[in-house]
């Protein structure tokens, strides 16, 4: 009578007395009764009736659930359809206090109020893939990496359509250190979704982090095959080409700088690089001839004509870089000594002049 009136203040202490009463302790009305009380609580647009348990979404789950248990026990069985109509209606409170709290980056919580999500789908006998995936989620962010699996693990398994599944589930186990698992998630992923361009990339961020190059390429060039017209397709070539200069592939690596420089003309990075090329091969072929004999004269002469002409096409592309970002010294001291090397003396003053 007090929940029909609104007065939940009384009607949550009349309850809580009929819960301990040793005549309605078994009855599962009276347990039917504590779930929907609770539930008004727990759904209640007054702050002052909220306020008055902070966990009355659980305690309305749990009640309900009591109610059910004893309901099956008796002949009637009047008391589940009720119930089970209120814990429908308690997914949607546990997502919306999970939703608050993850705003807030309380990831614990928040996790607790997805898994309670999840567990009312059980108790319906049906299965929220959705709850499962906010745990996995918030599960990855909040470091609780194997709740996260467990549940990224129950999307897969049942298929679930959201190809995030198989990035957070990659991640979760990466956070377990599970490096295979991580592989084999990702590949699994592929196969479900093999034109996603999130898992692809997903794919080549793990390669990059192992350091496995070749397959990095691989990745990276299907993904600009994928989608051409993506401006971040001057990061991917860039990495490609990075990738190339790690594994002494000087040309191919400048040819993948310059496609990036193709996207995005103010690509710093890609400028000092290429210029960095023609900088380091100078200066392995200068080592290379300050280390002849002095009978090799000739061929002295030979080689630091060669490691003159990489300076000199290393110049351009250290000055674009230095348009870009005018106070970067590694590109400073790069342009400095070539143009020492050079004898480039008007361009020295100039640079030392505009550093002052």
């Amino acid at each position: 009578m007090y929940k029909e009136k609104g007065q939940l203040e009384s009607a949550k202490k009349a309850i809580d007395k009929a819960v301990q009463n040793s005549k309605t302790i078994n009855d599962a009305k009276t347990w039917l009764y504590y779930g929907e009380i609770y539930y008004d609580i727990a759904n209640s647009p007054l702050p002052q009736f909220r306020k008055l348990d902070t966990l009355a979404a659980n305690k309305a789950f749990m009640g309900l659930k009591k109610a059910k248990t004893l309901d099956s026990l008796s002949r009637k069985k009047r008391i589940s359809k009720e119930a089970d109509e209120y814990i429908k209606k308690l997914g949607p409170v546990f997502y919306e206090q999970g939703g608050a709290v993850f705003k807030e980056r309380n990831y614990d919580k928040a996790l607790d109020y997805f898994k309670d999500a999840f567990k009312v789908s059980l108790a319906l006998g049906t299965f929220d893939t959705t709850a499962a995936f906010n745990v996995g989620i918030t599960g990855v962010l909040g470091n609780r990496p194997k709740v996260a699996a467990e549940y990224l693990k129950k999307c897969v398994d049942v298929h679930f359509k959201n190809p995030k599944i198989f990035i957070y589930y990659n991640r979760a186990l990466q956070q377990l250190g599970d490096t295979a698992g991580a592989f084999a998630a990702i590949k699994l992923g592929r196969v479900r979704f093999p034109d996603n361009l999130s898992l692809l990339l997903e794919q080549a961020q793990l390669y990059l982090e192992k350091g496995q190059s070749e397959k990095l390429i691989k990745s990276l060039k299907e993904a600009i095959v994928k989608k051409p017209d993506n401006p971040a397709n001057a990061n991917f070539n860039f990495l490609i080409g990075k990738s190339y200069d790690d594994m002494e592939k000087t040309d191919s690596a400048e040819t993948y700088y310059k496609e990036a420089l193709k996207v995005n003309p103010k690509f710093f990075e890609a400028y000092y690089n290429i210029g960095a090329i023609y900088i380091n091969k100078a200066s392995r072929i200068q080592k290379v001839a300050n280390d002849l004999p002095l009978s090799k004269d000739k061929e002295f002469k030979t080689m630091e004509k060669e490691a003159n002409a990489d300076l000199k096409k290393a110049i351009p592309w250290l000055e674009k870089a230095l348009t870009i970002n005018p106070n970067d010294k590694p590109t400073i001291k790069g342009l400095k000594e070539a143009y020492a090397r050079l004898k480039m003396n008007d361009k020295l003053k100039e640079l030392i002049s505009n550093q002052k």
